[in-house]
């Protein structure tokens, strides 16, 4: 996945990130990439979505490093090097939820020792939009801008109840089945709204070569267990309440960018939502960018430049 390569700017040649590891409270040792820069005028910490890894944002890391920016990115519990492949989506007594929520403190807090006074971005894909938002509403002083891209707003009535079905999949097949209901509403779903689609992958990117590079990557593209969707969409249910997106600083900076073809974030309906919401909860300064015929990763899409160009002028205004 990561020999997608973006011609924004004079990239360097593609560097080995250096993998480091940090350890949790509980023990659960947190694979992370870091990709560093001389004299850095800031810190990007990438989060990554569901069923895939932080390695997958390597050429993005490579250009936000061209624009003098250092970057750091981990893998979540039960994703990536966290576990071994026959693993991967798995739940267990490290594997969990509360622990991927939990782990975005403790790498954040690795990135202010390593960058002390420099500001740090948060950049959220998809799920990843959705941790980024609940470490911004728990630890609000923790970062200086947000950025969301492939993100949504569902009802916490919606989340709760699709929480219950998981839970009774749970109790029919076990914590660790993988339910075909679940999956059939959501990635089984995503793919209808593709006219005549290539691949199973197809809602992801218009982009072939990262459709096949995302299929060919053995941690990409795996079923999450029961339990893990069930505590998921418990998180979003709680993520989406009023009271709890007024805990984020209301002079925070929010860009949202998505496809407008998107179906994760109901073809750009539920991006518009999210940001309805935050600005109704008092932030002030959120900006929502919808690109035309786009689809979800849209870092990885036909038309990246422009996205990444966007992405980074807007940053550079509100970083200086």
């Amino acid at each position: 996945m990561n020999n997608i390569a973006m011609s924004h700017a004079h990239i360097p040649e593609p560097l080995v990130p250096k993998l480091e590891w940090l350890v949790a409270s509980d023990g659960h040792r947190i694979p992370c990439r870091h990709w560093p820069v001389e004299a850095p005028r800031g810190v990007v910490h990438i989060v990554h979505g569901m069923s895939e890894h932080s390695g997958c944002y390597e050429d993005v890391a490579l250009t936000l490093n061209a624009a003098g920016l250092s970057v750091m990115a981990h893998d979540h519990r039960c994703h990536g090097k966290s576990v071994s492949l026959a693993d991967l989506g798995n739940s267990s007594r490290l594997q969990h939820w509360a622990g991927v929520c939990h782990d975005m403190a403790i790498v954040n807090a690795d990135l202010h020792r390593r960058y002390p006074n420099l500001p740090l971005t948060v950049l959220g894909h998809s799920m990843g939009s959705f941790i980024a938002q609940d470490f911004a509403q728990h630890y609000p002083d923790q970062l200086n801008v947000l950025l969301l891209e492939g993100s949504n707003f569902e009802a916490p009535w919606f989340t709760t109840a699709a929480s219950w079905m998981a839970g009774f999949e749970i109790w029919r097949m076990g914590e660790n089945g993988r339910s075909p209901l679940i999956h059939a509403l959501s990635f089984g779903a995503f793919n209808k709204t593709i006219r005549n689609p290539r691949t199973a992958f197809d809602w992801i990117t218009r982009e072939p070569s990262f459709v096949d590079s995302y299929i060919a990557d053995p941690m990409c593209g795996f079923q999450l267990s029961n339990g893990y969707w069930r505590d998921f969409l418990k998180g979003l249910s709680n993520l989406y309440r009023p009271t709890s997106i007024q805990r984020m600083r209301s002079d925070l900076p929010v860009y949202l960018f998505a496809g407008d073809k998107d179906p994760v974030g109901h073809m750009g309906k539920g991006v518009e939502k999210l940001a309805l919401a935050m600005k109704n909860a008092g932030l002030r300064d959120v900006t929502l960018r919808l690109y035309p015929d786009a689809r979800h990763d849209i870092l990885h899409e036909t038309n990246r430049d422009e996205v990444v160009t966007d992405m980074l002028s807007w940053l550079k205004r509100h970083l200086g």
